[in-house]
């Protein structure tokens, strides 16, 4: 896993550094590019898998007179379902797996910003990182768990503690920028109901509720599509509401530029959803086949009828 941590460090730092040449050198414009462009690499896989469950959706009046044919016994109908989705070539995962390599994303994010040092500043050696670590555990006591990023958030205090250890990591840490409009999302939320006493930084709080909100309205629109699609899918409902809940839970566990990586891809992923939809959905592409399929037999009649005229 260290190599994808580091791969998602090198990226973002380069995106950063890209961004800096047009005055833009702030790590959440790079979140925000990142995931353009991780979403940009997964746009073929999702629309192989909108496409996979348009043919899902397809075979329902098949599944249904095969539930008929089979009456109770489970065992025999599923035996045949499968054989009827090996032959039709679809697969019964469905989405679960575009899910599934989109996490390392997710993990290769909170890692590169939680240890900055390691895999997001160049130039600063293993051995250093470590002595680093140890030093800020005795004069952050208080910390829990202590990362490189409390380092990152520490450092005046500790340079004062022990210049010799800390002073040659403040360079490398005064660029990184994770300000975004007052928040600093190298901060991990933490919520209050004293709002009279909140400042500025204090409100990285929204940064969960955002990623809730964002996941839940994209948890919506899906389902609104699965049950315009496939009226039997309702009641995956409260499954996929979990994930919103999930999402506002971990976000006020990591740093806020974690959570807020995952409001940006909910927002992306719901405009390709959106999209993906409209142009690859069970009734487009039936309506795509249906034509296909009309044109294929006027062009053999009008072949037929060339040849019977030459004859």
């Amino acid at each position: 896993m260290t190599y994808i941590y580091s791969a998602m460090g090198w990226i973002l730092k380069q995106l950063y550094d890209l961004l800096g040449l047009i005055q833009l050198d702030n790590y959440a414009y790079a979140i925000i590019l990142f995931t353009l462009l991780v979403n940009l690499i997964f746009l073929p896989l999702t629309i192989k898998q909108q496409k996979a469950t348009a043919k899902q959706a397809a075979l329902r009046p098949k599944l249904e007179a095969l539930k008929e044919r089979c009456g109770d016994d489970q065992r025999r109908y599923q035996t045949e379902m499968q054989a009827l989705y090996q032959k039709e070539k679809v697969s019964m995962m469905g989405g679960c797996w575009t899910l599934l390599v989109r996490l390392p994303f997710l993990w290769g994010v909170w890692q590169a910003i939680r240890s900055p040092l390691s895999y997001i500043l160049s130039g600063i050696s293993s051995e250093t990182v470590k002595v680093a670590l140890a030093k800020a555990k005795e004069f952050l006591p208080d910390i829990k768990n202590l990362t490189e990023l409390d380092i990152v958030n520490n450092i005046d205090f500790l340079v004062s503690k022990d210049s010799a250890t800390f002073s040659p990591l403040v360079e490398p840490i005064k660029t990184l920028n994770f300000n975004f409009f007052g928040l600093n999302l190298a901060d991990t939320p933490e919520f209050t109901l004293k709002f009279g006493s909140l400042t500025s930084e204090d409100w990285i709080w929204l940064i969960p509720l955002f990623s809730f909100a964002t996941s839940m309205l994209s948890s919506v629109i899906s389902m609104q599509m699965q049950k315009k699609n496939n009226p039997q899918a309702a009641g995956m409902g409260a499954m996929m509401l979990l994930m919103p809940l999930m999402s506002l839970w971990i976000a006020f566990t990591v740093p806020g530029a974690v959570g807020f990586y995952w409001a940006c891809s909910n927002l992306v992923n719901m405009i390709i959803q959106i999209f993906t939809n409209k142009y690859y959905g069970p009734y487009t592409i039936a309506a795509r086949e249906a034509a296909k399929t009309v044109a294929e037999r006027k062009k053999k009649e009008r072949e037929l009828k060339e040849a019977n005229s030459e004859v």
